[in-house]
């Protein structure tokens, strides 16, 4: 067998195996166990890799690391089960995904023709039978026969970006739109629970399409759920500092864990994200709030990103940024170049392994927020609410 090429950018380098993983992450899977029993012992492992293969026959394949016991009991025994996570089952995804000693321990299962252990309440089980094994690099792709298949009513697990999750359904787009600027036109001092029925009869569609919309706003912190309610609530100042407090205090500890760390392709990776923020600020002013916000957004997260932790990465996601400053901006907001200026100086000091000047930076850019609101209050005569 002829050993792969690797892919290239742009026919310059091969694509490393950091960017491989950043990459691929942004392809949401569902999650599954894979099960089997050897010789006296039940052995199972989360698995995304994961996939159809053939409807006549029946087949799949799934992908499993070389060094894990289940991959070898698999091997050897030649069959396994899939078992589809509903999206409640967070906690057996990560239970299976560890080396605790017994994976199974308070686990109900119930057991396959074939010898499986079934996990109980999974929302899909497929019995199966190796038909062929490959090894691909650090994996194992066994390519299976499905003998059996069963499914259950619920809702799949997702897994992103590192991340477990639900999988909504995605609203319809123009909706989407039209619902994110009506909530963006309320502005950062409104309190509204909004009217779903009102909402879908002006503006001429289903309620369910309204929901849909609305629950990804919640998702990305643009309005709140509370019950079974949406609400468009103020964004308060003192909220904002705090947010920002705690935004400064990952961001100077990421500093420590990566600076003089990176890697090159890493170090490219930043500066290109930083050089796409530039383009946003004339004259004291954003030119488009929510391309700014965007392109800011993947800035601070890829730096983030680059200490490799998907729990830390989690905790600053869940500051709901990009949401509190959408509902913060408009074209009139006074903004400040010297935004840009500290995400150059950043860059800078990352290149230069300067971990104490990364630190000062971020420390200067996140008083940003507060000069800038304190500028909109002069302009404007009123509070002006996040920038970055």
């Amino acid at each position: 067998m002829s050993t792969p090429s690797p892919v290239t950018q742009s026919g310059s380098r091969p694509v490393t195996a950091r960017e491989f993983r950043d990459v691929i992450g942004r392809f949401a899977t569902g999650v599954t166990v894979i099960t089997t029993e050897y010789d006296g012992a039940r052995y199972g492992s989360t698995a995304s890799a994961v996939s159809s293969l053939t409807d006549d026959p029946p087949m799949l394949l799934i992908c499993l690391n070389r060094n894990s016991a289940t991959a070898a009991a698999v091997r050897d025994s030649g069959t396994f089960a899939v078992n589809v996570l509903a999206e409640d089952h967070v906690d057996l995804a990560t239970r299976f995904a560890s080396r605790v000693p017994d994976k199974y321990e308070g686990v109900p299962t119930e057991t396959a023709s074939n010898g499986s252990p079934l996990l109980v309440g999974a929302i899909a089980h497929l019995i199966c039978r190796v038909a062929e094994q490959v090894e691909a690099g650090t994996h194992y792709v066994f390519l299976a026969h499905v003998e059996e298949a069963t499914s259950y009513p619920g809702h799949p697990l997702a897994y992103f970006h590192g991340r477990f999750g639900r999988m909504q359904t995605a609203p319809e787009a123009s909706v989407l739109r039209e619902v994110r600027a009506r909530v963006l036109d309320a502005g950062s001092d409104v309190e509204e629970v909004i009217d779903t029925g009102r909402w879908a009869e002006e503006l001429g569609v289903d309620a369910n399409l309204i929901h849909r919309a609305l629950v990804a706003l919640a998702d990305e912190g643009l309005i709140r759920r509370q019950g079974g309610e949406y609400l468009i609530t103020p964004v308060p100042d003192s909220i904002i500092d705090e947010v920002y407090k705690a935004k400064l205090a990952i961001e100077t500890g990421i500093a420590q864990l990566t600076v003089g760390k990176a890697e090159p392709e890493q170090l490219a990776r930043l500066r290109e994200l930083m050089e796409d923020t530039l383009g946003f600020v004339k004259d004291g002013h954003f030119t488009d709030p929510e391309g700014w916000v965007r392109a800011n957004e993947r800035f601070h997260e890829y730096m983030v990103e680059l200490a490799g932790s998907a729990i830390l990465l989690d905790t600053y996601r869940r500051l709901c940024l990009p949401g509190l400053n959408l509902r913060a901006l408009d074209g009139g907001s006074y903004a400040s170049s010297s935004l840009l200026d500290d995400h150059r100086e950043l860059v800078e000091a990352y290149e230069a392994g300067d971990v104490d000047t990364a630190a000062a930076v971020l420390r200067q850019h996140a008083g940003r927020p507060l000069e800038m609101r304190h500028q909109d209050q002069l302009r404007r005569g009123a509070p002006a609410g996040a920038v970055d």
